[in-house]
């Protein structure tokens, strides 16, 4: 896979803990960046996953809106 660079702001105290728990973990800002990135979308790709599976069955049960879901939880 190629790589892209591109530049990133953060506040200093933030890159602080991100540096120590690089260190803490043998391994590159970058590194660190890119597992901690891929991490955070592996994680969304799955919840959207969940969602979308929800909703299907929501709307095969007959499930107008998400209140209707909350009312029959709530019960």
């Amino acid at each position: 896979m190629a790589s892209q660079t591109f530049n990133i702001s953060l506040p200093k105290e933030l890159v602080e803990q991100l540096d120590e728990q690089a260190r803490r973990e043998f391994s590159t800002r970058s590194e660190y960046i890119r597992r901690a990135v891929v991490k955070q979308l592996r994680t969304e790709q799955a919840l959207q996953h969940v969602f979308d599976r929800a909703n299907e069955r929501g709307r095969r049960l007959g499930y107008a809106s998400e209140q209707q879901v909350y009312d029959v939880i709530d019960a």
